[in-house]
């Protein structure tokens, strides 16, 4: 598994007790500021999904906020290295 998949980057407890709204505007600043970073941080609210039983529709909201950064990231042009 990749190195950045395992790393926590946030505190996860106070976004998981965010409206949906709310989780949802603070997934559009992540993403406004990097992009990758925003997939990071989806991947680990969803991984820690199961310590916060009584927080639903996350996999709703998540999963259509990493469609569109998919989007995103597709739109990108790539960097030459």
């Amino acid at each position: 598994m990749a190195r950045a998949c395992t790393a926590k980057t946030r505190q996860l407890g106070p976004l998981m007790q965010l409206s949906d709204l709310e989780l949802k505007l603070e997934l559009n600043a992540v993403t406004a500021a990097d992009p990758v970073e925003a997939l990071h941080l989806c991947h680990e609210l969803l991984s820690a999904q199961r310590y916060y039983p009584r927080r639903t529709g996350l996999c709703r909201v998540v999963g259509r906020e990493v469609k569109r950064i998919g989007g995103i990231l597709e739109n990108q042009p790539e960097i030459d290295q």
